[in-house]
This record gives C-alpha cells, sequence and structure tokens, in this order.
C-alpha cells in the first residue's frame, strides 16, 4: 500500500489470479467503468456486507461468533460430562 502526503488518496496494488483478473476485464469491458471502480465497489459491497456498525448492541457484535461449537444444550452436557469424570479420576 502506498500513501502520498499531503493527499487524500491511497494507493493500493493488488495481485489477482488470471480467473479474477478476466473477469475485472470483462466487467471493464461490459460495463465501461474502471478497473478501480470496479474494485472499489466490490470493496464497498463487501463492507456493506460484513461490517457491523459500531452502533450495534453486544449481540450483534458477537452474533457471527456465537453457536461455532454447536447448540448450547449439548455443550452444557458436554461440559457436565468433563467435570464429572475429572472429578471421579481425583477420587480414585
Amino acid at each position: 500500500m502506498y500513501f502520498t502526503v499531503g493527499m487524500t488518496q491511497e494507493f493500493l496494488t493488488v495481485r489477482l489470479s488470471a480467473d479474477d483478473a478476466s473477469l475485472v476485464a470483462q466487467l471493464q469491458t461490459q460495463t465501461g467503468v474502471s478497473k478501480s471502480d470496479i474494485v472499489k465497489r466490490a470493496l464497498r459491497q463487501l463492507a456493506v456486507a460484513q461490517l457491523v456498525p459500531a452502533s450495534a448492541g453486544l449481540f450483534t457484535l458477537g452474533e457471527s461468533s456465537f453457536g461455532r461449537q454447536g447448540d448450547a444444550t449439548r455443550q452444557s452436557a458436554n461440559v457436565k460430562r468433563v467435570v464429572r469424570e475429572r472429578l471421579q479420576a481425583k477420587q480414585r
């Protein structure tokens, strides 16, 4: 990434696979939009789809991390089982 002092623009060099470069060229031909604008639009669309506003509640901020290990009831049962097994092992 290149930063220009005193200007509001930043420059970024991106390496694309042959397929991605072909896709960008095809989009440029079909739409008449510059390659830079194609990448900028794609970045903005990804940001809108992925970024959560800072004003969102705590649940919304952590929602993507919830449930990674499956349902909470099963997790709770597994934790209880492990604790029970360790306590029994200590008593032996």
